[in-house]
């Protein structure tokens, strides 16, 4: 019986209110959904600025909507490049903890960068530039998701993920926008 209350125990540590394995993830979720943007952004800052990714992303939403400081789609873009340049391959970059080891920081880095990909299409769309790159981008979220919808955190409200739907919708604005050209 021991081994199974210790299993438990394990499942709920690796559950969202447990460890987390990009330390200061979780503290900036929680003052972002708490309204408090410019904490939030404080957290994340110095860690986006040190290469992690989780950090890297909210940078390029804090940006893109003016949270924390102003609102900078330059700024934006260039967060969500870096990372996605940071995909990687393996079960940590996937955001699988059960045997899975890897860096602090960079755990789950390739949800991170599928949803960089989305917004920084998104940018382009809203913008009307980069739109062959755009759509590029959004297909290739597309193609390496699978059909399967992209968590972001669950520090929000019944957690957040991004939706097929989402990356579907978003294409066919797209393509639609570069049709007319």
């Amino acid at each position: 019986m021991n081994k199974f209350v210790t299993f438990i125990a394990l499942l709920f540590l690796a559950g969202c209110a447990g460890l987390n394995p990009n330390i200061g993830e979780r503290s900036t979720d929680v003052a972002w959904t708490s309204g408090d943007k410019v904490r939030a952004f404080e957290i994340a800052k110095p860690k986006a600025e040190a290469g992690e990714p989780w950090a890297q992303l909210r940078l390029g939403i804090f940006y893109e909507n003016g949270w924390g400081d102003s609102r900078d789609d330059n700024i934006a873009e260039y967060w969500y490049k870096k990372v996605i340049a940071q995909k990687s391959k393996g079960d940590w970059a996937e955001g699988k903890l059960v045997g899975a080891t890897g860096k602090q920081g960079y755990f789950n880095q390739n949800s991170d960068a599928r949803i960089a990909e989305h917004n920084l299409a998104q940018i382009y769309l809203i913008n009307n530039r980069n739109l062959l790159e755009a759509h590029r981008l959004i297909k290739n979220v597309i193609k390496e998701t699978e059909g399967k919808d992209v968590f972001f955190c669950c520090e929000f409200a019944g957690g957040r993920y991004f939706s097929q739907k989402q990356f579907i919708e978003l294409e066919e604005k797209i393509a639609k926008k570069l049709s007319e050209k």
